[in-house]
């Protein structure tokens, strides 16, 4: 009766285990980005992201990306910047299709004009996203993050397409 129980489990385990197999992997993805701080959007039409990472598991991805900031110009105060990002995504997946994430990371900055100063420097993101499996190996995100970019707190939201390899 033991080895039954033990047997029922192993094949069990054994079971969930490739089913976190088809959910790792290489990914690209790429998509639009809207930043706001308080007072201003940047770059209504111009902004974007793209992004490479490497799902480990359901639970677990690392992601390296790069985003164009925007800009603005509003005759006192003016700004424009881009930030390569590096984090780690932490998911839970809801049923087949869908994960819901949070992300932690850094950021490097660089920025022109008044706003932020003429500057770089690296500092802290995290987020909140969703994604969502359309095919495969093509799927769907949203996404909201917090950037901080010199005396900036940047809010960018991206809603973006990936490929899984």
């Amino acid at each position: 009766m033991t080895f039954g129980k033990q047997l029922a489990a192993t094949l069990f385990a054994l079971s969930t285990l490739s089913a976190v197999a088809d959910d790792r992997g290489l990914y690209l993805g790429g998509g639009v980005t809207r930043v706001e701080t308080d007072e201003h959007s940047l770059g209504d039409d111009d902004s974007y992201k793209a992004y490479v990472g490497y799902r480990f598991n359901p639970y677990l991805a690392v992601e390296g990306a790069w985003v164009d900031l925007g800009s603005f110009d509003n005759g006192q105060r003016d700004f424009d910047g881009h930030s390569v990002q590096a984090a780690a995504h932490f998911g839970v997946p809801v049923g087949d299709r869908l994960r819901l994430f949070a992300s932690a990371g850094a950021h490097a900055w660089d920025a022109d004009g008044d706003s932020a100063g003429d500057d770089s420097d690296l500092d802290l993101t995290y987020g909140v996203g969703a994604e969502l499996d359309l095919f495969r190996n093509l799927g769907v995100r949203v996404e909201q993050e917090v950037l901080k970019v010199g005396d900036l707190e940047l809010d960018q939201t991206t809603a973006s397409a990936y490929f899984r390899f």
